[in-house]
């Protein structure tokens, strides 16, 4: 069964780990088109996503070079309850997933 979440609903949420920790809030979404479907590929938490989606690159002219948002990829991240996202792992699990990527 496909479970369907308006996406809306979902920028600005607190995500928190399996501990607990908030982790960061979705400030972006990562999808593509699969025929007439659009399917999730990933989250992008925190601050750097904030930046990367708002294309601020004023940093990168004074030579400061923002970190890489925090990347979850869709199957870490229960939806079950959409006003409160938990990724299915601890932030270090997290960590070192995105670095495998």
């Amino acid at each position: 069964m496909t479970k369907q979440v308006h996406v809306e609903h979902l920028y600005g949420r607190r995500v928190r780990d399996r501990q607990d920790k908030i982790i960061g809030r979705i400030e972006s979404i990562r999808a593509t088109w699969k025929g007439n479907d659009c399917v999730v590929e990933e989250y992008h938490l925190g601050a750097a996503a904030l930046l990367e989606k708002l294309g601020i690159s004023i940093g990168r002219l004074i030579g400061w070079m923002p970190r890489e948002p925090l990347s979850v990829p869709w199957d870490q991240l229960d939806l079950s309850d959409p006003d409160r996202p938990r990724v299915k792992c601890t932030l270090d699990e997290l960590k070192k997933l995105s670095s495998r990527a």
